[in-house]
């Protein structure tokens, strides 16, 4: 008994010598360390985002690199179930777009300019000249009409049974079957300031938009002979045609600084020009009223009054609503169709475009998309998250690509994502479709990926 006793007491003074030392290791109680305070605590939840499966390329190839304008470049179409692109040493090859397997080269140190159009591949030589090859590897003809200066808003638009190119002030007319030059005219007053892309041609007249500075800068469109080039007019203040008729060409006037200054009663003024002539046939007016957010505080230009044309809907954007009109049954005075409210326009700024029931717009700050449901007048955005640096829609597939090297695909009709593919640059070119195939440029690689059936849809 004596002895467990003895046992007890040497397991008590233990353990007050354990405790004792335990105590002695803590700090004092006046000196105990908190977690800082943060000076700014702030999050940005992404509303709606869910994770979507990663895709794997079926294959890849690096493509030439070039420096456009300050800016590293691939060049690369997608047609018929091909990929044409400009590959190692500015040769264009051919790749079977499911497979990857090389059909063909052609050329070599051509510039970055590629265009198709009906199974003919156009393009740029070092020296200038503009080529056609066929989707077979062979050569159609070469017009050599030194059009050298890529970086210089070129471009080639088939038009018809004519190839147009377009370099800055200069205008080439190509004969589509064989190459040679019909005529080249050049734009060389002083106050041009550069010829816009986009080329329309109705009844034997070639019409382009240039921008024009001056005292006061705004569009104009000029007219030319499609047989001799000979510029038949021009007319100043006058944006790209919204649609040429019957000989008749239909354009927005640009009344900035010449028009009304009525900060409530507004309006947007369609010029009605001879096509051949530019005589003003008439002026289709389309009126309403705004409503400053901001009693006293008014704003022109911009979104508000500009307006675009969907095949016979004319949707016009009016300060704070967005109205559709039958354009083929125009009456002076006549009301809107349909009306819906417009999107902040300090926020969100219109792609004067259509799609799938749905109004286009860009987010300013972003780069998101958003969209106007025309069914319902719903506002929604897709997920913003990482900045998008590249956006491509084609049918129902919506293709974000991001700062942080990935690309995200969306199902258009549903928001909801499809796939997401990680890269390991985050410098992206347009991405290319064809077919069942999604075609991604990131950092100078080429990435094909099997599309999903629902984003096939067109």
């Amino acid at each position: 008994m004596y002895k467990k006793r003895w046992t007890a007491l040497k397991t008590i003074a233990a353990f007050g010598m354990t405790a004792s030392i335990c105590m002695a290791a803590l700090p004092d109680r006046g000196a105990v360390a908190h977690a800082e305070k943060a000076v700014v605590s702030s999050s940005t939840p992404l509303f709606g985002t869910v994770a979507a499966p990663a895709a794997k390329p079926s294959w890849s190839v690096p493509l030439a690199k070039f420096e456009v304008n300050g800016m590293s470049e691939t060049r690369a179409v997608a047609e018929e179930g091909r990929v044409f692109a400009l590959a190692a040493g500015g040769k264009l090859a051919a790749y079977d777009g499911a497979s990857g397997r090389k059909l063909w080269t052609y050329g070599e140190s051509l510039q970055p300019l590629l265009t198709y159009d009906q199974g003919i591949v156009y393009g740029l030589t070092k020296d200038g000249s503009i080529f056609a090859v066929g989707t077979n590897g062979g050569k159609k003809w070469t017009a050599a009409i030194h059009a050298d200066n890529a970086n210089n808003a070129i471009g080639i638009s088939p038009v018809g049974d004519t190839i147009y190119v377009t370099q800055n002030l200069t205008l080439y007319a190509l004969d589509r079957a064989s190459g040679k030059l019909r005529w080249k005219t050049a734009e060389t007053e002083g106050m041009y300031e550069a010829g816009l892309g986009g080329i329309t041609e109705a009844d034997g007249v070639v019409l382009r938009t240039y921008l024009v500075q001056g005292a006061l800068s705004s569009l104009q469109i000029n007219a030319y002979d499609k047989a001799t080039g000979k510029q038949l007019w021009n007319r100043f203040h006058q944006s790209a045609p919204l649609a040429v008729k019957n000989g008749l060409i239909y354009s927005v006037v640009d009344n900035y600084m010449t028009g009304s200054d009525d900060p409530i009663r507004k309006s947007l003024s369609i010029a009605v020009l001879g096509l051949r002539t530019g005589a003003l046939k008439g002026t289709r007016e389309y009126s309403w009223t705004a409503t400053p957010a901001t009693p006293g505080l008014y704003s022109f230009g911009g979104a508000n009054g500009s307006a675009f044309l969907d095949g016979s809907d004319l949707y016009v954007y009016q300060d704070q609503a967005v109205a559709k009109y039958d354009f083929d049954a125009y009456v002076q005075g006549g009301k809107p169709v349909q009306r819906w409210a417009a999107p902040d326009n300090k926020t969100l700024q219109p792609m004067y475009s259509v799609h799938g029931g749905r109004l286009l717009y860009q987010n300013v700050n972003t780069g998101g998309i958003s969209v106007l449901k025309l069914a319902n007048g719903q506002i929604s955005g897709f997920p913003n998250g990482v900045q998008p640096v590249q956006t491509d829609l084609y049918g129902n597939g919506l293709f974000v690509a991001r700062a942080d090297g990935t690309l995200d695909a969306y199902d258009f009709a549903t928001f909801k994502p499809a796939f997401t593919v990680k890269t390991p640059s985050r410098d992206f070119g347009p991405t290319l479709k064809s077919g069942n195939m999604v075609y991604i440029r990131s950092g100078g690689t080429l990435y094909a990926v099997k599309l999903p059936a629902n984003l096939t849809a067109k």
